[in-house]
């Protein structure tokens, strides 16, 4: 599942991962198929196909409404309701995790970033050692960015960079530009210089290098 992630997010060559609504259907929909096909609870298989639906429903919505307007607002917003249903009627399996970061995911894109915070953290705190975590945790830093939180955010990707995955680097990059955002030169120069050392031949260095060429 970590290769297929990666794979996702490999393509996204900017300086900041845009946390997309197709993004977290497409993971949600990986995680889904493998579980599925190993899970015997009766529960557990309604659960995940609930989540397959509303994840399904969402997708076709925004395709037919596009990703702007009033439409495609209630459209997310009626997910985020259907999401919380899982959450609440469905703790108890391994779907719930999924909903959680899911309702985080709508709620950014909604713009409302406190109650994404608050679905982030609730995960975290919930499923701190979940194999997406790490992302969540990016998640997270991305909404307290939007927020202006710039330490909170920064705390949030550095802590990422520190599981040394396939986000490392991304989060690297992220924190530079937080502490670029504060007026913290020396910092934002560590964060890319380190990304070079760890990542040399990645997209992430060539970005890395060239915030470096601005700010030196």
């Amino acid at each position: 599942m970590n290769e297929s992630i990666f794979n996702l997010l490999r393509i996204l060559d900017k300086y900041k991962i845009f946390i997309s609504i197709g993004a977290g259907i497409t993971i949600a929909a990986i995680a889904g198929f493998f579980s599925y096909r190993t899970i015997n609870e009766r529960k557990t298989e309604a659960a995940w196909q609930s989540l397959w639906r509303v994840n399904n429903d969402l997708t076709t919505a925004i395709e037919r409404m596009g990703k702007e307007g009033k439409e495609r607002e209630a459209a997310l917003s009626t997910a985020a309701d259907a999401y919380q249903y899982i959450i609440d009627t469905a703790s108890s399996t391994s779907a719930a995790p999924w909903a959680l970061f899911q309702r985080g995911i709508v709620y950014y894109n909604l713009k409302n970033y406190d109650d994404a915070i608050r679905s982030y953290n609730d995960f975290l705190n919930k499923y701190g050692s979940h194999p997406i975590a790490p992302l969540v945790r990016q998640s997270l830093g991305y909404a307290y960015e939007e927020k202006g939180l710039l330490p909170e955010a920064i705390q949030q990707f550095e802590r990422v960079a520190g599981y040394n995955n396939f986000l490392a680097a991304q989060a690297r990059l992220d924190s530079g530009r937080c502490y670029e955002n504060l007026g913290q030169t020396s910092d934002a120069i560590r964060s890319y210089t380190k990304i070079g050392e760890l990542f040399p031949a990645s997209n992430w260095a060539v970005m890395a290098q060239d915030r470096l060429s601005v700010i030196r």
